[in-house]
């Protein structure tokens, strides 16, 4: 892709915030490590990759997947403004309701195939299908018309002025259409990137390779790109430390704490983690709203972020970014830890004693903050236990809105615009986990849609906060970053700000 606007970063620094969304790990001074084959590097990563699930957001896809892949546009990370990638221009009509995308010529898959128009259209449209389960899909089924009058011209009509079309351009890979059948068991995976899907074996590695006919001669410098599956975060830590692996990518704030300081070693972090617990409405005892409220004063959410994160986060009960139109101190903190008050509220209701089943992603961060939970909820009454399910069940049951009783979530999307996020985020959209949905509801999310100015937004998106921290049905616990060690020995490897890896201008010192 395009270089995006990418900085260096200053080592012993873990980075955060919107402005520092996108990373460089540029050239710096460090001590060099043994020698080693500068042609292959290793990433570490806690959770499988999930090749079936190319079209959705999947923790275990982020490090790879936009090496394999490239999109329409990418967002510059200072101005936020869409930047070109496979699309060179476009123009959008006085009304708002077309847009017109020109694309580049020079592109083929890796099968050696050119990629047109067709690929983009058919990509937008299998996005927007609910069986993909993508999380931005609804964006794409919202169009009226995609027309290809040529090759390299792709025309959308919108039903409505669609603002938020380039956080579905960002995050929709461009996919062959003659092969994407066929690419669940790693077999086939075929993208236009820099690099290429080599092999597969679930729940051990992934293995990618440089595209020879890249249309950038100078990419991908690194040929072989070995991804190691480790879900244990100590033996992540010993892989990177003794230099079998060159990055450990998304582990906490507390595993990352020996490499602060260390000259060996740059400390990156991009975009952010929402971490929410929902609960089942039809399920009892969170069929009556005073307990789902109890439940938000009964946990303590700094100590998760000083426990879980060593510090890093923001404690709040709001999905949306502090920077968004509508984001009040106020209301990020209305479930202020308060253990005597979620107790009496649960006596009130006669719940004292409920046995809560409690379902977990098989992802550290996501049992560390259980433990705390579930110490939480012991303290007020409540008996809380644990189901952990591995990471591509649990997706999938999180895609089918089908997660039992209660729930600790994960969604790596912040960034997004809250009109993306109310129908993206698993927690907030129809079909969530949570079984909420009433007109109410739908009137309070519409009015956030239709807002055309930052004030009109602003009303809107407190005026939803409001109501969804009434219900309780799901609630925020915290905002936090998902750091990432990168060794000196490597450079030029960035970070989108979302926390995608870059490998395209990725050499060795």
């Amino acid at each position: 892709m395009p270089n995006p606007k990418l900085f260096s970063v200053t080592r012993r620094r873990l980075l955060t915030g919107s402005a520092q969304a996108a990373v460089m790990i540029g050239a710096m001074h460090y001590v060099p490590a043994l020698a080693q084959d500068t042609s292959r590097a290793v990433i570490a990563q806690a959770y499988d990759a999930q090749p079936r699930n190319l079209l959705a957001f999947r923790g275990g896809n982020f490090p790879w997947i936009k090496n394999v892949f490239e999109t329409l546009t990418y967002t510059d990370p200072e101005t936020f403004e869409p930047q070109p990638e496979l699309a060179t221009d476009w123009t959008l009509s006085d009304d708002g309701m077309t847009l017109t995308l020109n694309l580049r010529d020079d592109v083929t898959f890796h099968t050696g195939r050119k990629m047109t128009a067709a690929d983009v259209k058919y990509s937008l449209e299998t996005a927007a299908l609910p069986e993909t389960a993508s999380q931005i899909g609804f964006i794409a089924r919202s169009f009226m018309a995609i027309d290809t009058p040529s090759d390299t011209q792709v025309v959308i009509t919108f039903s409505q002025p669609t603002s938020n079309v380039w956080d579905l351009f960002e995050e929709t890979p461009i996919i062959d259409k003659e092969t994407y059948a066929e690419r669940e068991d790693g077999s086939k995976v075929i993208g236009t990137g820099p690099y290429k899907f080599v092999s597969w074996t679930p729940g051990a590695e992934l293995q990618l390779s440089r595209y020879d006919d890249y249309r950038d001669k100078d990419a991908a410098k690194i040929h072989d790109l070995d991804y190691a599956i480790i879900a244990d975060p100590t033996a992540t830590i010993a892989a990177v430390r003794s230099g079998r692996a060159q990055i450990g990518y998304g582990m906490t704030p507390r595993d990352v704490i020996e490499f602060d300081r260390n000259p060996m070693y740059t400390i990156v972090s991009t975009a952010g983690t929402i971490y929410p617990f929902g609960v089942n409405v039809e399920e009892g005892p969170f069929d009556q709203k005073s307990v789902r409220q109890a439940v938000g004063y009964a946990i303590d959410r700094q100590r998760i972020i000083d426990q879980v994160f060593d510090g890093a986060g923001t404690p709040t009960d709001l999905f949306w970014s502090p920077s968004s139109p509508g984001y009040t101190e106020e209301l990020a903190n209305r479930y202020s830890y308060d253990p005597d008050k979620a107790s009496k509220m649960l006596d009130d209701a006669g719940a004292k004693g409920a046995k809560v089943t409690i379902i977990i992603p098989a992802i550290p961060a996501n049992r560390s903050i259980f433990e705390i939970v579930q110490n939480n909820l012991r303290e007020v009454g409540l008996e809380p236990e644990a189901r952990v399910l591995d990471v591509a069940e649990y997706d999938q049951r999180q895609v089918a809105g089908d997660l039992g009783q209660s729930f600790i979530l994960i969604h790596g999307q912040v960034g997004f615009q809250t009109a993306t996020l109310l129908s993206s985020l698993p927690s907030l959209r129809k079909g969530n986990p949570s079984h909420f949905w009433n007109d109410e509801y739908e009137r309070l999310r519409n009015a956030v849609s239709a807002a055309s100015t930052a004030d009109d937004q602003a009303k809107a998106v407190t005026a939803l906060s409001e109501y969804m921290l009434d219900e309780a049905f799901t609630l925020a616990l915290l905002q936090a970053p998902s750091p990432s060690v990168v060794s000196a020995d490597l450079e030029g490897v960035s970070f989108s700000r979302r926390g995608y890896i870059l490998f395209k201008n990725a050499t060795y010192r």
